[in-house]
């Protein structure tokens, strides 16, 4: 049962859900751009070092992991809004660091954006997550999220393309700038989203002991098989299909927008299928299982028309597996009541653990074999996805 003690009216919750919505589509088009080249630009400033790259992602997980429960503590004096806003301030001072790094200054540089990049996690994903499960209705929440799923994937469509050409006729520093530029207005939106009265009550020992107790025990390895597999995805594949393509960044671009522009639609539709079924449970096993077998696939692609296949029928497992997966997680976490935040906060700390796990096991197994045998990682991963599935199976047995 959604908790009634927010108070909050229709039109403040609608209000609250355009807040979120329009702040992360203007975020979307700064992540269009970059996410499939930030692990590349690392890769290219480290001079080809896989460990290196995977070093710089484990150092911000780490930190965000013990510090979290902190930051949520932090929250209580500091306003979830004020937070959104002063987090896309953050999101500005890391692209500008990353738009003045070079490989001569690198090592003075990035450890200021590693300490943004913590500052925006903190700031961010927990303000935003708690406000989303608040702002969005039972009933309805799986068409919410698969239009805000649906809407980021869309900007994404043309990103890749576009980013992959301004490098090419450019340079990275051109990319970083536009990014600039996205992220301080998206401080507008957030600043429009209503205040909540959230309170983080657990002290930081708890939020560990909660982290191990058997009742949350599915959610924290759904959130760890997240982190994990979102490694996968986000870091080491982009860096696969640089390789693979020898460097031609307007083809990594293209393909991975053309991939992108075919699931746009069936995201959204998804989501309204996902409410009017109810079975999302269901959908979540399946679709995990079939992500898991596109990862195993992945590891033998060698061409450009196999990346777009196997990338194609990945993104739309991806739609099955992401959109049912975030329905669940907010409909637990707007269950929660007013534990929402404190719900958020071990699922965020599930996840650091997850990409410290797929980070660490990267730079293992690149040490003996090829790049592409890390996605088994992703297929771990994605199958241990269902355990999200058997807690929303037990709560209808319950009922």
């Amino acid at each position: 049962m959604e908790n009634s003690d927010y108070l909050l009216t229709s039109k403040e919750k609608r209000r609250g859900f355009l807040g979120l919505y329009f702040g992360r589509m203007v975020m979307a088009v700064s992540s269009g751009l970059l996410g499939v080249f930030l692990p590349i630009f690392l890769y290219n400033l480290s001079g080809g070092n896989i460990p290196l790259v995977m070093a710089y992602y484990a150092i911000a997980s780490g930190v965000y992991l013990f510090l979290v429960a902190f930051g949520a503590q932090f929250l209580n004096r500091f306003g979830f809004r004020t937070a959104l806003v002063i987090a896309s301030f953050a999101a500005v001072v890391i692209n500008t660091s990353y738009y003045f790094t070079t490989p001569d200054n690198m090592w003075s540089v990035l450890p200021i954006s590693l300490f943004f990049v913590i500052i925006f996690r903190l700031l961010f994903w927990i303000p935003y997550h708690v406000d989303f499960a608040i702002f969005t209705n039972v009933g309805k929440r799986g068409g919410q999220v698969g239009l805000m799923l649906s809407t980021i994937t869309l900007l994404g469509v043309v990103g890749p393309m576009i980013a992959g050409y301004i490098i090419e006729a450019y340079s990275f520093q051109t990319l970083f700038f536009i990014a600039i530029l996205v992220y301080t207005i998206g401080m507008i939106p957030f600043a429009t989203v209503p205040r909540t009265n959230e309170k983080f009550s657990w002290d930081y020992a708890r939020a560990w002991r909660e982290l191990f107790k058997k009742k949350n025990r599915a959610v924290v390895w759904g959130s760890i098989a997240t982190g994990a597999e979102d490694t996968i995805g986000i870091i080491v594949w982009p860096i696969f299909i640089f390789l693979l393509l020898k460097g031609d960044y307007f083809k990594v671009g293209a393909l991975s927008s053309l991939v992108v522009g075919v699931t746009v639609l069936l995201q959204y539709m998804f989501g309204h299928y996902l409410d009017r079924m109810g079975k999302k449970d269901k959908m979540l096993k399946t679709g995990s299982i079939l992500y898991a077998i596109g990862w195993l696939v992945k590891i033998f692609v060698i061409t450009a028309f196999h990346v777009f296949i196997v990338g194609l029928y990945h993104r739309i497992a991806q739609v099955v597996t992401e959109t049912s997966f975030d329905a669940i997680f907010y409909e637990l976490a707007a269950d929660q009541g007013h534990y929402v935040d404190e719900f958020t906060v071990l699922s965020e700390m599930a996840m650091q653990i997850g990409r410290l796990v797929a980070l660490g096991s990267v730079v293992a197994l690149v040490t003996f074999v090829s790049l592409n045998w890390t996605f088994i990682i992703g297929a771990i991963a994605s199958l241990a996805l269902t355990s999200l599935s058997m807690v929303m199976t037990e709560e209808k047995r319950r009922v």
